[in-house]
């Protein structure tokens, strides 16, 4: 039978502050929490030997929202809703970078475009206010259009314009979780993967946390304060900001011999998007295709949706060249209405971070900040 030893009870089990899930937003809220007190005990739990959502199999852009998402968007939430997003979206993204550094995150400022037609070329009527909206959080212009690069990118005739978003950018995905994993270890955090967390117990003044290790068996962590941080993955502890899982599927080809393009790229509201990796295209979305079946915690690839990304790949995207595929991979993001970040008290002592909506990139690091500043809070008054 397992067992678990005095020096194991004493060092890995208690903590002044227990988060579930190593993505970007748990691990961000380690190293809040650690910046500002650098004597707490911090333990962070993750289900699998890797981060289980999109924190390492996302697409790596470092994006704020393309025209036709945030018209979309401004439909729901209204137009100032949206430009508060945006400004967040901007701040999260200069927090990770001031944090870990740009060389440590590969990140690049390389631009961005939107490719448009048919329906969607209706947002060309609302780039002179997208841009009146937008310029003082960015101080110049958001976006302008394009057209004139079309030919020279050599993508398909049925794109019918090309929006330019100067600001945009790109990370690359496993440099900055490595960074922020090595980040909050060197401030003295302990992360522990393969640690599913089952369930959460309250108690006046301590939360307690069972979780199964298949070579311990039952662990009970004893902390002061729970933060979780686990998007739509973990509905079994008690979610309070009612977001559902959102799979992304996406795909990566072999290298070409050459791209006409470099740069990050959306079409369809955001709901498609590539890249360059080196002279690789990284080329996911498509959940609007099968919004139902999408709506899935399952780590898996589809038959309809992996057609159409080589169909648009083929067809759109670099048309008459020869494409193979390397490889193909889905991440679980987590959504919900109102499309905006969450953070909630569950109960006394566990708190509840969510924000993403498909923007965990920028908006992590932000969302992690004000998640550790109500943590402190409740920690001071112990």
């Amino acid at each position: 039978m397992a067992t678990v030893s005095f020096w194991e009870q004493e060092e890995f089990l208690r903590a002044d502050v227990c988060i579930v899930g190593a993505g970007i937003i748990g691990l961000s809220i380690a190293a809040e929490l650690l910046e500002r007190q650098p004597e707490l005990r911090v333990v962070v739990l993750e289900r699998g030997s890797l981060p289980t959502g999109a924190s390492t199999k996302n697409a790596g852009f470092a994006c704020f929202g393309s025209p036709t998402e945030l018209v979309r968007d401004a439909s729901t939430l209204g137009i100032e809703k949206v430009c508060q997003l945006v400004e967040q979206r901007k701040r999260g993204l200069e927090r990770l970078r001031s944090r870990l550094g740009d060389r440590a995150i590969g990140f690049e400022q390389c631009g961005g475009y939107e490719l448009l037609w048919g329906r969607h070329t209706r947002v060309l009527d609302w780039l002179d206010e997208l841009n009146a909206l937008l310029r003082p959080i960015f101080g110049n212009e958001y976006v302008r259009r394009a057209d004139e690069r079309i030919a020279s990118f050599g993508f398909g005739s049925a794109v019918e314009h090309l929006l330019e978003l100067p600001h945009e950018g790109r990370i690359h995905t496993g440099r900055m979780m490595r960074a922020l994993l090595g980040y909050v270890a060197s401030r003295g955090a302990l992360v522990l993967c393969g640690t599913p967390v089952e369930r959460i117990e309250t108690e006046q003044r301590a939360v307690t946390l069972i979780a199964r290790s298949p070579s311990a068996g039952e662990l009970r962590f004893r902390s002061c304060a729970v933060a979780v941080a686990t998007n739509a993955l973990a509905p079994a502890l008690g979610s309070c900001v009612q977001a559902t899982p959102g799979r992304g599927q996406v795909l990566i080809t072999e290298p070409l011999d050459e791209l006409p393009w470099d740069g990050v790229f959306h079409f369809d509201e955001g709901y498609f998007y590539f890249r360059n990796v080196g002279t690789r295209i990284l080329f996911g979305g498509g959940r609007n295709l099968d919004f139902e079946g999408e709506t899935t915690d399952e780590l898996a690839i589809t038959e309809r949706i992996q057609a159409q990304l080589e169909e648009y790949l083929r067809s759109v995207i670099v048309p008459g060249a020869t494409v193979r595929i390397a490889q193909r991979w889905a991440g679980i993001m987590g959504f919900r209405e109102p499309a905006l970040p969450a953070i909630a008290w569950c109960s006394e002592r566990v708190l509840e971070a969510f924000g993403c909506n498909g923007m965990g990139v920028a908006l992590g690091s932000l969302v992690a900040r004000d998640a550790a500043e109500q943590l402190a809070t409740l920690l001071l008054h112990e």
